[in-house]
């Protein structure tokens, strides 16, 4: 394993994440997202509509998909809030939107997964874009892009802001489980049922852009069973710790901007871990719709949106490369971020292993690596997922024999189940950026950054 963190140890143990989690539910429930967009009158200001795609370019996104790599034949999951499948840069996108979701009223009954409701939806509609815009634009606007649009899209609602949801009247409301309850009879969340079921459903990576503080470590561990790479949004604010980034083995995100700067939290300080893993584009993108129409379009940044973008580069990789484990997938990532080539991992608390970079990866075949998740200790029986979690999830497949799965110390920390483990989510999209207001004047917030390295 690569050393990871100021001491060189791995992610976050579930016994750190208990230690923790008082401290992560007061800063889940002090910590204000706030979603500051910059609306682009879609004719008017054209030219700084396509500066969002900066990362597009940057990437070199468009030579990938030149040369046949688009994710083809890779099957991607997105579990988030409602989305909006209609609109024009996801029209003709290979989108199954899996019906009902995992949230019910009070009675029972499940909410819709599609809404055209703009706050309900916009933000799993722009994260699923990431992956598979088409490349339509809207009139007087911008070519929407998507890294990876040859995917097959598996779409999961699972909740979303604040874990809620939009009824048919347009008003918000709870996302609540089929009884009635937060919490599932079985003492699991949706998300973490939406993680099983992606799996179930043949996806090769997962991309979640929401956190807070749920434990979805039982799917995470069946991913891992599978062999799924699962990649989380990190928090948008000061470093603080959520779920299921910070969980054992999964990739956690990082944004950064155009500069080459990692985003500030909301105090105005660079936005350092010491889980994150990669960092991905996320700051000053092409969004698609605005509170007015579905037709315009806004520049915003986030985790958020730098989650689905890793994701997607992955999946190309995983194209080109079809016999690669999520282990090496995993393994090229880190071993080829930047433009220094390949190169052996070095972490800070900034950028994780570094920017992740989609030329590098196709560059090396990830099957020469070892088949491990470099970032998955499976040392600790009290990380979350532990090794004998997942054992146990093997064992289930038949694969392996969970008889042999250890037992915690005495005295040790469980993972967080339950509703110990509940936290209101925080969505990882939250946007601090410039404000472009018609007739010229610009309002910036100029706040020093952290560069890569």
């Amino acid at each position: 394993m690569a050393d990871r963190g100021p001491s060189g140890r791995g992610l976050l143990t579930g016994r750190e994440l208990m230690a923790r989690g008082s401290s992560l539910f007061a800063a889940s429930l002090g910590a204000v997202v706030v979603a500051v967009v910059a609306v682009v009158p879609s004719a008017a200001v054209a030219g700084t509509a396509e500066s969002g795609l900066w990362w597009f370019d940057r990437g070199n996104i468009q030579a990938a998909h030149d040369a046949g790599f688009d994710g083809s034949g890779v099957k991607v999951a997105v579990i988030d809030s409602q989305i909006n499948p209609d609109v024009i840069g996801l029209r003709g996108a290979d989108v199954t939107v899996r019906e009902p979701s995992y949230c019910f009223d009070a009675s029972g009954s499940p909410y819709p997964t599609v809404s055209t409701d703009y706050v309900a939806a916009s933000h799993a509609t722009n994260v699923v874009s990431m992956i598979v815009g088409t490349g339509e634009a809207p009139p007087g606007g911008a070519p929407v892009k998507g890294v990876a649009p040859g995917v097959e899209l598996l779409f999961y609602n699972s909740g979303g802001v604040l874990d809620g949801v939009v009824d048919d009247e347009g008003v918000d409301a709870e996302c609540l489980q089929e009884d009635g309850t937060k919490l599932a009879e079985d003492g699991r969340f949706g998300l973490d049922h939406a993680i099983s079921d992606a799996v179930a459903d043949g996806a090769d990576i997962i991309s979640i852009s929401s956190a807070g503080g749920t434990d979805v470590s039982k799917g995470v561990a069946e991913a891992y069973a599978n062999d799924v790479v699962v990649v989380a949004g990190m928090a948008n604010d000061d470093g603080i710790e959520v779920l299921p980034a910070a969980l054992n083995g999964v990739v956690a995100v990082q944004a950064f901007g155009e500069d080459g700067k990692i985003q500030n939290g909301q105090y105005g300080k660079p936005n350092v871990s010491d889980y994150v893993v990669t960092a991905g584009p996320g700051i000053r993108l092409l969004l698609q719709g605005t509170s007015d129409s579905w037709d315009a379009q806004e520049l915003g940044s986030g985790t958020s949106f730098a989650t689905p973008i890793v994701a997607g580069m992955l999946a190309v990789v995983k194209q080109k490369y079809p016999e690669a484990t999520a282990g090496q997938l995993i393994q090229s990532l880190i071993h080829n971020t930047g433009t220094k080539g390949e190169h052996e991992p070095t972490w800070d608390d900034a950028a994780g292993y570094g920017a992740a970079s989609l030329t590098g990866m196709l560059a090396v075949d990830p099957t020469k690596y070892p088949d491990v998740n470099p970032i998955f200790d499976a040392d600790d029986p009290n990380a979350s997922p532990s090794q004998w979690m997942v054992d146990e999830a093997k064992a289930a497949l038949g694969e392996g024999d969970a008889t042999a799965s250890p037992t915690a110390e005495p005295g040790a920390a469980e993972p967080p189940t339950g509703a110990s483990a509940m936290v209101p989510w925080l969505i990882g999209g939250g946007i601090v950026l410039v404000l472009l207001i018609i007739g010229g004047i610009i309002l910036a917030i100029v706040l020093p950054r952290r560069s890569l390295r």
